[in-house]
């Protein structure tokens, strides 16, 4: 049922992802889909839950064990994080983000825990004398991140990858 709905926002966003939508993925009705999810806001909070712990695992894999400096780890992220996969996971992320920004429920709170469990998580990753370091460090490398991945939502993956380049030489 998860994997329908997150399959459903993927194609669809999250506006788009409705009971009626995982029912018709899945061969049943709207019912059994709200058996599961009783609200559009617990549907929603699961889906997105759910792709960022994937998106998690994936940059996991790519940071390795070792905590490193942000700039190693914006450059160990890049490329795990343009690919077409991944740009359907952040224009899901980026319709939470700007729904969030209007404070618009289940977005605001949503958006707010996911955020402050990516700072958490990156946190430990991030080679840094101090924990208020690496916080502030984590923060530096997901604004980085985001916001070369909002160029590459609004601008196309040639100028964000262009941002990327001159953002690693000009360090």
């Amino acid at each position: 049922m998860l994997a329908a709905a997150v399959a459903v926002a993927s194609e669809v966003g999250l506006s788009g992802l409705t009971f009626a939508k995982v029912a018709e993925r899945l061969g049943t009705s709207d019912r059994m889909v709200v058996y599961y999810f009783p609200s559009k806001a617990a549907l929603i909070e699961a889906s997105v839950a759910h792709m960022g712990a994937e998106l998690q695992g994936v940059l996991a894999r790519a940071f390795g064990d070792v905590p490193r400096s942000a700039d190693e780890l914006v450059a160990a992220a890049w490329p795990v994080l343009t690919t077409r996969s991944a740009d359907k996971v952040f224009a899901v992320f980026f319709e939470a983000l700007g729904l969030a920004s209007a404070g618009v429920q289940p977005y605001d709170s949503l958006v707010r825990v996911l955020m402050e469990g990516w700072a958490e998580w990156l946190a430990p990753r991030v080679a840094a004398r101090s924990e208020a370091a690496r916080r502030r460090q984590a923060l530096a490398v997901m604004a980085r991140l985001d916001g070369l991945l909002m160029l590459r939502s609004v601008l196309g993956p040639k100028a964000a990858q262009a941002a990327f380049e001159a953002s690693v030489a000009g360090r």
